[in-house]
């Protein structure tokens, strides 16, 4: 019953609309013009002052078009830096601002837990124009806190033999402040030398996890992605599209099969676009009956066919980046202790979740019919599954941990539904990568255009496939597992892959 994204758009009259726990609301221009107003809330919030010491929250940015002619591309709208700028009525939440303006992230201002009332929050922009069609974006965060933790399960010599360990032999390898600041050589952390970094990854640059980061709560949704092919222009839907964007209404913009039920990804052409003139629109139809965005058409479901340049520029457009495998491994196990061939929730107990055995198929509350410990939707031989489920498919009001399949800070299907695209893996240099995001535009062509991150094409480009997928099954969902590294997953779309995005506070 979660989504990854909520879009509100405006154009001299507010648009109310909801997006199951998390509902963005009665959007308007101030009278100076210098504030977009809203009202927020969201279900199952919560803030922990001790324990794993973190909290959720709502990354929210803005995107304005010109309303006059609705063809100029979306672009970015600069926020203020100062926190004290920005307001929020109730005295519940709070709001930070970030250092480079792109969005602020709104959360919890104690401890406390619970479904949170409506919200009014007026946001100060660095534009002043109430001409524009305002475009409000939402997408739920965690709070992973700074400190060290353990890469890798001490058991690389079975199951996850790539997987990260200190040099000489099966041991956990440790980030802490040493390493946060000194860097790594790639012979402290990869047993084969191809299977990382060409140099060495920089202390105080390279994001190893040690400090505090955001992460998403759930994986690009399939309406958060629809929603984000719909402001990009014709050409860039070209490098964004499997099909071209002047394609019939009812083809399908990036599943690269012609049955939705064969990897369950919906979103379909609306109405055809003209070459390098009006884009497409798109949606979702996933019981392909023509009628887009009704209740069961898979809006919530995890999208997949993302190839890495896929999954980069949406992170770049939502001004979030990409994880490290780093990242990865601290979001799932925290500070424990590893546990050998452990999950993201903490044990090896693993239970299948089918999509073809799920009620309310392709509704936001669509669940599985398997309940309990590790449920989880991977491949139980590698072809019972055919597709992924709903984004926090598992989880409940009620339910723990291994129920849930979270991680430890709450994080969900870290393990399992759609592989996790991280930075990382084959024989590249990735030491000049550092913790930036984007800036929320894209290149002409649609390609993220952030400097220094790992780039679709060349064959050398993108990362790493953790935490398996719906289809794959065995060592593969495994935490610390590395072994899907080739230029091949970097380029092409599949019908395994997804992804989601960090940021730093």
């Amino acid at each position: 019953m979660k989504r990854t994204l909520l879009v509100l758009a405006i154009c001299a009259l507010a648009v109310i609309s909801k997006a199951n726990n998390l509902q963005i609301g009665a959007v308007k221009i101030s009278a100076d013009k210098q504030h977009v107003e809203f009202t927020v809330k969201w279900d199952n919030s919560w803030k922990v002052n001790g324990g794993p010491a973190n909290y959720d929250a709502v990354w929210v940015f803005i995107k304005y078009q010109d309303c006059a002619t609705n063809n100029l591309p979306w672009q970015h709208v600069g926020l203020s830096t100062n926190s004290a700028d920005h307001t929020v009525d109730g005295g519940v939440l709070t709001i930070d601002a970030t250092a480079d303006g792109k969005g602020v992230f709104i959360r919890r201002s104690a401890a406390g837990s619970g479904n949170l009332s409506s919200a009014n929050v007026s946001l100060k922009m660095t534009v002043t124009d109430n001409s524009f069609n305002y475009q409000v974006n939402g997408i739920e965060m965690v709070y992973v806190p700074q400190g060290p933790f353990f890469a890798g399960d001490g058991n690389r010599g079975s199951g996850n033999k790539w997987g990260f360990g200190a040099t000489g032999g099966d041991n956990y390898l440790q980030i802490d402040a040493t390493v946060n600041t000194n860097g790594l050589n790639s012979a402290d952390y990869v047993s084969n030398p191809s299977w990382g970094s060409t140099a060495k990854l920089p202390g105080n640059a390279y994001p190893f996890g040690y400090n505090a980061y955001y992460m998403m709560k759930y994986e690009i949704s399939q309406e958060a992605y629809a929603n984000f092919l719909n402001t990009l222009t014709y050409d860039q839907q070209l490098g964004r599209f499997t099909n071209a964007p002047n394609s019939a209404p009812g083809t399908f913009a990036i599943a690269g099969l012609s049955n939705p039920q064969n990897g369950r990804n919906g979103i379909r052409i609306k109405s055809s676009g003209q070459v390098s003139n009006v884009p497409a629109t798109v949606g979702c139809d996933l019981n392909l009956n023509g009628v887009f965005d009704e209740a069961d058409d898979g809006q919530n479901i995890a999208c997949n066919w993302l190839s890495w340049g896929d999954m980069i520029a949406f992170l770049d457009w939502a001004a979030l980046r990409p994880m490290t495998e780093f990242e990865y491994e601290k979001a799932c196990r925290g500070a424990s202790i590893p546990a050998v061939g452990e999950y993201a929730w903490g044990s090896n107990t693993i239970l299948a979740a089918n999509s073809g055995a799920i009620v309310y198929p392709g509704a936001a509350n669509e669940v599985s019919i398997s309940v309990g410990a590790g449920l989880c939707a991977y491949g139980v031989n590698n072809n019972n599954n055919r597709g992924p489920l709903r984004c926090g498919f598992a989880a409940t009001s009620t339910s723990n941990r291994t129920v849930a399949g979270a991680s430890f800070y709450g994080i969900m299907e870290l393990t399992g539904n759609v592989d996790e695209q991280c930075v990382g893996g084959y024989n590249y240099n990735y030491s000049t990568f550092t913790s930036i995001s984007g800036d929320g535009d894209l290149t002409v062509n649609g390609n993220a255009n952030t400097a220094n991150w790992p780039a679709n094409g060349g064959g050398q480009a993108g990362g790493i496939a953790r935490g398996g997928n719906w289809y794959d099954g065995g060592n593969i969902l495994m935490v610390s597992n590395r072994d899907w590294m080739t230029t091949n997953f970097n380029q092409t779309r599949d019908v395994r892959n997804g992804g989601r995005g960090v940021r730093m506070p």
